[in-house]
């Protein structure tokens, strides 16, 4: 069986859009929870700073994690910085043991 992994991506907003890249990052989760493969997409705002967004994902497999590296929406996730909506944007990901 193949082995479960997360990805996480924190999201630094620009100063006063924190609200606005939280709309565009829950429009981005929602086409990306349909992938195969994806257990659950979703997105938080960070408790003790709300300019601070984290963007998490469940994977069945490493593999299918991989391929949705490569789908055009996860392309949003930079074009968040294009727009001047985030200062920053760290990808991670780790399996679940």
């Amino acid at each position: 069986m193949p082995n479960e992994v997360i990805n996480t991506v924190k999201v630094q907003a620009a100063a006063g859009r924190s609200e606005e890249l939280g709309r565009q990052l829950q429009k981005i989760v929602e086409t990306l929870r349909e992938l195969p493969g994806c257990d659950s997409y979703m997105v938080d705002r960070c408790p003790e700073d709300d300019t601070r967004w984290t963007v998490s994902a469940r994977w069945q497999s490493e593999a299918a994690m991989r391929m949705h590296f490569y789908t055009p929406q996860v392309q949003g996730f930079i074009g968040l910085i294009d727009s001047r909506l985030a200062n920053a944007v760290d990808f991670n990901s780790y399996p679940i043991v």
